[in-house]
C-alpha cells in the first residue's frame, strides 16, 4: 500500500511540473508580447506624440476613459527640395543661348522640364507641410498635420488607415538612402476594391501604396521594422501558446495512462 502511494505522489508531482512549465511559458510569452516598443509608455525618440485624441465624444470618454494617441513622422521637405532643384536646372538650361544670341533647339524641353518640376516642388512642399505618417498601437496612418483623420482613401476606399496585421512587404524605392517613394502592400483593402499599381515590387498578395518620401525616412523605417517586430512576436506568442497546449495536453494523457496502470496493480 505504501509504494502505490509513492507511486501516485510521484505521478501527481509529474502532472504539477507540466502545469508549472506551462505557466511559466505563459508569462514569458506575455511578457515578450508586452515588452514590445510599442507597449512601452516611453515615446521613442526619434518620433513626437500627437496630441490628437482619436476618441473625443464625452460619452465615449466616460465609458473607456481612453484617449488612443498616435506617434508622428517629422516630415521631410528633401523630396521637395529636389524637384525644384531640378526644376531650377532646367530653368538655366533652357536659356542657354548660342553664339549668334538664340536659343539651342532644345530650349523648349528644358523650359517645360523646369516648370513641371517646379510646379511639382510647390505640390510636394504642400503636401509636407499638411499631411504626416503616424503610428499607434495597432496601425499605420496617412493623416493630417494635427492627427486628425485624412477621410476616405480616394483610390480604393476605406480609411488612409492599416492595421499592423494587414501589412505584407514595404520598401523606398529607389532605395532607403536615396528615397523618392514609399511602398507598403497591405491585405486589409477588399480584394473587390483593389486597384493594379503602375511599378511591381513583389508578387504578393494584398493592395500597393506608394506615397511620396514627404517624412523622415529614417524614422519610417524605424516604424516598419517596429511592425515587423510587432507581428513576429505575435506569431511567436501564438507558437508558444500552442506548445503550452501540447505540453498540457500530453501532461494529461501521462496522468491518465498512469492513474490506468497504477489503478491495477494489487495493494501491497
Amino acid at each position: 500500500k505504501g509504494q502505490h502511494i509513492a507511486l501516485y505522489i510521484i505521478m501527481w508531482l509529474s502532472f504539477v511540473q507540466g502545469l508549472v512549465c506551462m505557466s511559466l511559458n505563459f508569462i514569458s510569452a506575455e511578457a515578450a508580447y508586452v515588452a514590445h516598443p510599442r507597449f512601452i509608455t516611453k515615446t521613442p525618440k526619434s518620433l513626437h506624440r500627437s496630441k490628437h485624441a482619436v476618441n473625443t465624444s464625452p460619452a465615449s470618454v466616460r465609458t473607456t476613459q481612453l484617449h488612443m494617441s498616435m506617434d508622428l513622422v517629422d516630415p521631410s521637405y528633401n523630396l521637395a527640395i529636389g524637384a525644384f532643384g531640378v526644376g531650377l536646372a532646367g530653368g538655366f538650361l533652357e536659356d542657354i543661348r548660342k553664339p549668334d544670341g538664340d536659343k539651342l533647339p532644345t530650349a523648349k524641353v528644358f523650359g517645360g522640364l523646369a516648370l513641371v518640376f517646379t510646379i511639382f516642388s510647390l505640390f510636394l512642399t504642400f503636401q509636407t507641410t499638411t499631411l504626416r505618417f503616424g503610428f499607434d498601437d495597432d496601425s499605420f496612418s496617412l493623416v493630417k498635420n494635427d492627427g486628425s483623420s485624412l477621410g476616405e482613401n480616394v483610390v480604393v476606399g476605406g480609411e488612409n488607415k492599416w492595421g499592423y496585421s494587414s501589412f505584407k512587404n514595404w520598401d523606398f524605392l529607389p532605395s532607403a538612402d536615396f528615397p523618392i517613394l514609399v511602398y507598403f502592400r497591405e491585405d486589409q483593402t477588399p480584394v473587390e476594391n483593389r486597384e493594379e499599381a503602375p511599378i511591381v515590387v513583389d508578387d504578393l498578395e494584398g493592395q500597393v501604396h506608394f506615397f511620396p518620401a514627404i517624412a523622415n525616412s529614417k524614422q519610417l523605417k524605424e516604424g516598419f521594422f517596429e511592425i515587423s517586430m510587432h507581428e513576429n512576436r505575435k506569431v511567436g506568442l501564438r507558437q508558444r501558446r500552442h506548445e503550452c497546449v501540447q505540453i498540457y495536453s500530453m501532461k494529461k494523457e501521462h496522468f491518465t495512462l498512469v492513474g490506468e496502470v497504477f489503478g491495477r496493480l494489487p495493494l501491497v
